[in-house]
């Protein structure tokens, strides 16, 4: 299958991809580790609060700088993009593990499945049109199977908005989905699509039929109900990222734990005067524990220091400190 060549730029504000104009935004027109998951204090999931009991509303507050929990805090904006980056570069070193014929011949597969989508050249031409597409990314070797009932807006959606904060994690660190609303324009090389009058059933065809290594889908095709969503939300889909991870039995779990805790607890008594130098020197190896009946436990230190921060036993200094140490970039949102 062909690969669509890129168009000239257009300029400095915008440039042309697959026949439509797209501006560059503050993001730019690939992808880069320093704008993903860039934070934002807006939650996107405003849950009720009678959904919650007193103790989950309280063990929830650390996330949120007002009572209404409706804007993100400090310490949270810290906590979910360090998680968000390390899943980050789990994703990307998956995705270069991938063969690449492997990867074309999963993507014949959906093409099959979705008998009627055609190449796209130019998005002009699917304005206003109702139907089903996939987006794919060579450079990753993944691809993205979505409906719509105007296809041409909803690329260029996902193309120019991000995936809100709180979200960008659908699951944990070590098997959350790579968000598809992170990549930019140019990392789209090629797409496909197919005009329809049932959208929901051309999608779910094409999607089911996926080869899960290959495909960003967060959420099996079809209708998107309030049992769908609510199913999705309490069992996100997960994949392994081929995370080399060591053995690990709980006395040794159980250590690390107490390593953290007892360097905290030093620095609280004055035994300890660097607590960010103590923290950032420690074994950041992922380990996977054993678990009844389940699939391992992966963790790693740095797992639990984001877990003592949230749990009030670091400052947002000390956190910030921390990632710094680490070698991380601390950002935060333009506005407050």
């Amino acid at each position: 299958m062909t690969r669509h060549a890129e168009s000239p730029s257009s300029g400095g504000a915008e440039r042309l991809h697959f026949g439509v104009r797209v501006p560059a935004g503050k993001a730019g027109y690939t992808m880069t580790r320093d704008f993903f998951a860039y934070p934002r204090r807006g939650v996107k999931e405003r849950l009720p609060r009678h959904l919650f009991t007193d103790v989950q509303w309280n063990e929830r507050a650390w996330m949120f700088q007002d009572e209404a929990h409706s804007r993100s805090s400090d310490m949270f904006l810290l906590v979910n993009r360090d998680a968000a980056l390390r899943n980050y570069d789990l994703s990307l070193s998956y995705f270069a593990s991938l063969d690449a014929d492997d990867f074309e011949d999963a993507l014949e597969t959906v093409m099959a499945a979705g008998r009627s989508l055609r190449p796209v050249e130019s998005l002009r031409e699917w304005e206003g049109v109702a139907g089903a597409y996939v987006m794919v990314f060579d450079k990753y070797r993944q691809f993205y199977v979505g409906q719509s009932s105007d296809i041409s807006r909803r690329i260029r959606q996902h193309w120019t908005k991000s995936k809100p904060f709180d979200r960008v994690l659908f699951g944990s660190v070590y098997d959350s989905i790579f968000p598809v609303d992170e990549l930019r324009a140019l990392d789209t090389t090629r797409i496909f699509a197919a005009r329809t009058s049932n959208p929901t059933g051309v999608e779910q065809r094409a999607e089911a039929s996926a080869d899960r290594r290959f495909c960003l889908n967060r959420m099996a095709g079809g209708a998107v109900t309030p049992v769908a969503l609510m199913l999705a939300g309490a069992i996100p889909r997960s994949r392994e990222h081929g995370v080399v991870a060591q053995p690990s039995t709980k006395t040794e779990f159980a250590q690390a734990c107490s390593e953290v805790t007892d360097a905290i607890a030093d620095a609280r008594s004055g035994a300890l005067s660097d607590l960010v130098g103590a923290l950032a020197s420690m074994d950041m190896t992922i380990f996977a524990m054993p678990r009844d009946g389940s699939s391992p436990h992966i963790w790693s230190r740095r797992d639990l220091i984001a877990s003592a921060a949230a749990r009030g036993e670091l400052t947002v200094e000390v956190f910030a400190g921390f990632l710094s140490a680490m070698g991380e970039r601390i950002v935060w949102p333009d506005r407050d």
